[in-house]
């Protein structure tokens, strides 16, 4: 993390994502990779900087009663709701503490409405609002090129960095929770009047995962919806404006049945609690189906299913099995042996129905 002064008022456009402003003056914490990218920027704005040791308040593990704490992370989805869920655990045994997050603006849907959130504050975040915290838990890199995230599943890694010894909380009290309110259906529904009818079963894909060495062949969802499909079922592709491209060539493909969801983050979690089974990568939907109690088919290659999905309910993750695999490689490159990752050409749509059959054979029992 950096801790960095700005000269002047300044501010920046944020394409997909809210913009950032910048009070002159002000200090800023920052993660080293945003940093990096204000200075390419913003460079002639950007004044002293002081080491984020001196300003570092480590939570470790006090009594949180009465007491302010502020965790932070940048992202993913899927991260934020591992730490919102250590942060739970947090409020059972501490209720009275005030628990706030930083975090993303673009991830400010995730957090709506959870009762153990005092505050979501927007990063960066200004040393003056820093200073107003008892405690502070930084979450950043937890997940990357961390040598324990290749031991351990992530919701417990995530209570650990909380001093919160994983073998003391309940498997249900690993598995993370979003609050969605009846109002918000109904916009939902509007939108998506198909949701309507009860009696149709639905299944949610999520068409891209965040990292291409992560992403599924979108050709085998193809066949995947056409299968569904077949079977009664309507198709629901999630996914960002980003991956509007994805997501249209797989509901023109598919045709009559399909349905595509793009755009508002908070609007999809509503759709997708309509569904009554997911489809995804490793990324966030999987976590997002089991915060809301959905059976969930993972698809994994570079990390292994177990370290993500272990403590949901009616779910079932596949392995790519190569030489390979896992790999560990985490972030937003290509893997070097091709795209798509060639361990996850391997799970072809059979393999994926097979997995469906047996998690709807399972719900069913």
């Amino acid at each position: 993390m950096k801790v960095i002064q700005f000269i002047n008022d300044c501010q920046i456009s944020g394409g997909e994502s809210p913009g950032l402003e910048f009070k002159g003056g002000l200090f800023y914490i920052t993660s080293d990779d945003l940093c990096s990218k204000l200075k390419i920027i913003l460079g002639e704005n950007i004044g002293i900087e002081i080491p984020f040791s001196e300003i570092y308040n480590e939570y470790k593990g006090q009594d949180l009663n009465n007491k302010k704490l502020l965790a932070l992370r940048h992202g993913g989805g899927g991260d934020i709701l591992f730490m919102l869920t250590g942060l739970a655990e947090l409020k059972r045994r501490y209720p009275s503490s005030n628990l706030n997050i930083a975090i993303s603006p673009s991830y400010f849907s995730i957090p709506k409405n959870n009762p153990d959130i005092n505050e979501t504050i927007s990063l960066p975040i200004s040393l003056d609002e820093w200073n107003k915290y008892h405690y502070h838990e930084i979450f950043e890199n937890l997940i990357e090129n961390n040598p324990l995230a290749q031991k351990y599943n992530a919701y417990d890694l995530f209570l650990s960095q909380l001093k919160i010894d994983p073998t003391t909380v309940s498997p249900e009290n690993k598995v993370p929770k979003l609050y969605l309110k009846g109002d918000e259906m109904l916009l939902a529904l509007k939108e998506y009047p198909s949701l309507i009818n009860k009696e149709i079963k639905r299944v949610g894909i999520q068409a891209e995962a965040s990292s291409p060495i992560r992403k599924y062949i979108p050709y085998h969802f193809v066949k995947i919806g056409e299968e569904l499909i077949k079977r009664g079922y309507e198709v629901y592709f999630f996914g960002s404006n980003m991956q509007r491209n994805t997501i249209n060539y797989l509901t023109k493909q598919i045709g009559e049945g399909s349905y595509a969801v793009i755009g508002s983050m908070r609007q999809a979690f509503i759709v997708a609690s309509r569904m009554d089974a997911f489809i995804a990568p490793d990324s966030m939907f999987v976590h997002v189906a089991g915060a809301l109690g959905i059976p969930v088919i993972g698809i994994y290659g570079p990390f292994l299913s177990d370290l993500r999905m272990r403590y949901f309910k009616h779910s079932i993750g596949i392995d790519a099995k190569t030489n390979c695999s896992p790999c560990w490689k985490h972030g937003h490159n290509s893997c070097p042996k091709g795209e798509p990752s060639p361990c996850l050409k391997l799970i072809t749509p059979e393999i994926v129905m097979n997995a469906f059959d047996e998690l709807t054979k399972e719900r069913e029992s």
